[in-house]
């Protein structure tokens, strides 16, 4: 058990009220090998408490970006991955926090079996401003676990947050990074992609390891058209050529990218023609 040690990356932006209380979530567990701040020109008092925080634990190291730009949360967690020393990553908002049974499955299941890539679990909601923990989860339930973890995800039978998920260093290796042309959905853009590549196994799913702090503050990016639109854009040009996609998950990507081309006559071409790419990947062998 004690050979398993994750890496924890925490993009830190407007988060002074919130930071000290995320990282002392993950420093005391004892799978935490070391948890990597990186700062992203928070306008606030951030760095000040991440430089203090440093201080005090060892596990906790800072980074900022060249020039000490403003890049986002993806190239920030990006960042953290290149600077982070252990074989799993693992994140966490900088406004959220780890419970005590975290890393409790991961460390079993990862450790032991080099077939596994990756771990998720279940998140839980805490409203600050109301102080109100909710009982809703995110997370795929036990009745929509399957081998097809990428048709669950494009289908809405479930998904895993950012703070609920371990990865092999290898796997990300494999799918690349965060998509930083992205300003919505970095993360499931990523979740995609990971669960294509690798052999992503459920944890704890019916409470949380971790929660989710909503609050005010929040940093959410402009839930615009054409944030959604390139997301989807993104999605079809990852995967059209991709081998051994399941057809399923594949039609519903191409009903997407065909959605956020706002013609209906290429709609109902791309209908047609995922409709045949189903029934060809679907009876083909």
């Amino acid at each position: 058990m004690n050979s398993f040690k994750v890496s924890v990356i925490i993009p830190v932006y407007n988060a002074e009220r919130f930071l000290r209380n995320a990282v002392e979530s993950a420093v005391q567990l004892e799978e935490v090998g070391e948890v990597i701040l990186v700062e992203d020109k928070s306008p606030d008092n951030a760095l000040e408490i991440c430089k203090q925080l440093v201080r005090e634990y060892d596990k906790v190291k800072l980074y900022r970006h060249p020039y000490e730009e403003n890049k986002g949360a993806g190239a920030s967690r990006n960042l953290g991955i290149q600077k982070s020393n252990f074989e799993f990553i693992a994140f966490l908002d900088a406004d959220d926090w780890y419970l005590p049974n975290r890393f409790i499955v991961e460390a079993k299941v990862l450790a032991t079996d080099k077939d596994v890539d990756g771990v998720y679990g279940a998140t839980g909601y805490f409203y600050h401003d109301k102080n109100l923990f909710t009982k809703d989860l995110t997370t795929i339930s036990k009745k929509h676990i399957s081998n097809n973890l990428l048709y669950n995800l494009t289908t809405n039978k479930g998904a895993f947050t950012t703070n609920a998920i371990t990865l092999r260093r290898s796997l990300l290796n494999k799918t690349g990074l965060f998509d930083t042309d992205l300003k919505l959905h970095q993360d499931t853009h990523l979740w995609y992609r990971v669960a294509h590549f690798g052999n992503i196994v459920p944890g704890i799913t019916d409470k949380p390891v971790a929660y989710r702090r909503v609050h005010s503050d929040n940093r959410i990016a402009n839930r615009n058209r054409n944030s959604a639109n390139l997301f989807a854009l993104k999605n079809y040009s990852t995967f059209k050529n991709y081998k051994r996609v399941e057809a399923k998950p594949l039609f519903n990507i191409i009903i997407e990218y065909v959605r956020a081309k706002h013609s209906n006559i290429i709609m109902k071409y791309a209908m047609t023609m995922a409709l045949s790419i189903y029934h060809f990947k679907k009876f083909k062998f």
